[in-house]
């Protein structure tokens, strides 16, 4: 059983619960809204950490092809090395960035913006290089589109997350709704 998360990031989304999948799926696969709202999460991170917004498209892109934009997300490698958080940030390759960095939005989002020099070399991404993240731009390009037309102030929280019903809640103002 996972201990009760709570976690607190100002984003520009719109309101509305929604539970997300941890596992592989495609753009088709995962609901309009729970995209929309995860989308909205690494595109408002993402902008923070300094993507400019012709690659915030892509990096966007990336992370929603990478954990579907799930800042929890775990993934175990055959090698024993994990990826962690929005981006998938691998603990054998960034030994430098740790758990508690890797898990929280803001701060893989800022890791993920250094490792891809800016934006400017997504090699180090698998999704990117079997170019599975193209399935994703149409929501990426949408999620940014709405960070300059958003509402202002969206809290997003998680928690009591478990593998197998996670909790995720969006609410205006300093309360979130469940």
């Amino acid at each position: 059983m996972h201990t009760k998360l709570a976690r607190i990031l100002t984003v520009a989304a719109i309101g509305i619960t929604s539970a997300v999948s941890t596992t592989a799926a495609s753009a088709s696969d995962v609901g309009i809204m729970d995209i929309n709202s995860a989308a909205d999460l690494c595109a408002h991170v993402g902008h923070n950490a300094g993507f400019p917004n012709d690659r915030l498209v892509t990096a966007v892109a990336v992370a929603l092809a990478e954990s579907r934009c799930h800042p929890d997300a775990t993934g175990t490698n055959t090698d024993g090395s994990r990826d962690r958080g929005l981006w998938q940030i691998n603990s054998r390759w960034h030994p430098e960035v740790s758990d508690a960095c890797a898990y929280d939005a803001q701060c893989n989002a800022n890791e993920a913006y250094r490792i891809s020099s800016g934006g400017t070399s997504w090699t180090p991404w698998t999704t990117y290089n079997s170019g599975a993240y193209r399935s994703w731009l149409d929501e990426a390009r949408a999620a940014v589109d709405r960070l300059s037309t958003g509402p202002t102030s969206v809290i997003w929280r998680q928690s009591n997350y478990a593998a197998s019903s996670g909790g995720w809640s969006f609410g205006w103002g300093g309360e979130a709704r469940t």
